[in-house]
């Protein structure tokens, strides 16, 4: 059963009078969307306009909250609880999978893999290519890991919680990276947007 705590309620309703109050929008509900499983679980909620349901969503109310998830994601999605939480180290919503949690291995995960062939490669793409561009918004982008022709890597400063954060991503560093690297098949974003502090875009600002 997913959980809403009261917190993030109250907080879900704020953003939601906002968006109607001040940008004429009429919220249906609350998508819950899974980011990425690897390295680390990440989800994503935005707001689901009045009539733009998609045809794989599934629906379920929580606590008077219709939450919008894609078909094939809603059993792993049936036990989270979405809870927002303030702190110096990150504040936004956080959401809490019990399914994920048992289903990580006793053992030590494998260290991330730096030093291959293509981990040095996709450095050299983001030191020379991509960092010196986005350092102009006060933003930076550090590698975390490449496993299995996938590249995974975490915003920092102006990128992280940035509002354009995902054109930087597909049209600049997913491009300029699969460029170089054609063996690099995809690049995954594990940034917790959420935490950002000084974001150099924000939506309707």
């Amino acid at each position: 059963m997913i959980q809403i705590t009261e917190i993030a309620r109250k907080r879900i309703a704020v953003l939601k009078q906002d968006q109607e109050t001040n940008h004429g929008k009429k919220i249906e509900g609350l998508r819950l969307v899974v980011k990425s499983m690897s390295p680390s679980p990440e989800y994503a909620l935005a707001f689901v306009e009045q009539g733009k349901k998609e045809l794989n969503d599934t629906v379920v109310e929580v606590d008077g909250i219709k939450l919008f998830m894609e078909s094939r994601h809603a059993n792993l999605l049936e036990d989270v609880k979405i809870d927002f939480i303030t702190g110096l180290q990150q504040t936004g919503f956080k959401v809490d999978n019990p399914k994920v949690i048992e289903s990580k291995p006793a053992t030590p995960a494998t260290p991330p893999n730096l030093e291959s062939p293509q981990a040095k490669a996709v450095q050299q793409v983001i030191d020379t290519e991509i960092n010196p561009g986005v350092a102009a918004h006060g933003g930076y982008i550090t590698l975390v890991d490449v496993k299995e022709e996938i590249a995974y890597i975490r915003l920092g400063g102006g990128c992280q919680g940035c509002g354009m954060s995902n054109v930087t991503l597909k049209q600049g560093v997913v491009v300029a990276i699969k460029k170089a690297i054609p063996e690099i098949k995809d690049v995954v974003d594990v940034t917790d947007h959420a935490g950002g502090t000084n974001p150099y875009y924000t939506p309707g600002k």
